[in-house]
């Protein structure tokens, strides 16, 4: 146990939220400070426009799949450290919140999807603490449809031009 703020936290909760802090600073200077993050984002605006400048965007876009892969297989082994085990289908029932955290924090935005992924973690885990269990998987759902009806590209999204 770590005293943070005088609050016990275990270890290896610590270490979760320590490697999450790590990994989100690294791919937001990756994406910022790096010549690759440079063009995978431009390529991402437009991609014919990149490619017209004799950049292959291809080669970039191939490098954002490994770094996924690479991050899924870091996710795999953190959430083995939660679970305390791992298995296959161990993530299955996550990926809901997954999808609801990419739509509220907003399609291409790293930030609003840490942002997002906060929020949505902090309602469930408060209501199903002070409410009645389950009730947080519920009021979750409520935030993404308050998220689509007043911003529907996401809090950190951009509307569609």
């Amino acid at each position: 146990m770590t005293r943070v703020l005088g609050a016990e936290i275990p270890a290896d909760r610590l270490l979760l939220v320590v490697a999450a802090g790590a990994v989100l600073a690294g791919l937001l200077a990756f994406l910022r400070y790096t010549r690759y993050g440079l063009v995978i984002r431009a390529g991402v605006e437009n991609r014919a426009m990149v490619s017209a400048l004799g950049i292959d965007v291809r080669k970039a876009f191939t490098l954002v799949f490994a770094i996924g892969g690479g991050l899924a297989g870091l996710a795999g082994a953190l959430g083995g450290v939660y679970f305390g085990s791992v298995s296959p289908g161990q993530g299955a029932s996550l990926l809901i919140f997954a999808f609801i955290v990419v739509v509220i924090g907003g399609l291409g935005s790293v930030t609003g999807l840490a942002a997002a992924a906060v929020a949505v973690g902090l309602v469930q885990q408060f209501v199903n603490y002070y409410g009645t269990a389950g009730a947080g998987d519920v009021c979750v759902v409520a935030l993404l449809a308050v998220v689509l009806l007043v911003r529907p590209y996401g809090i950190a999204g951009r509307a569609a031009t």
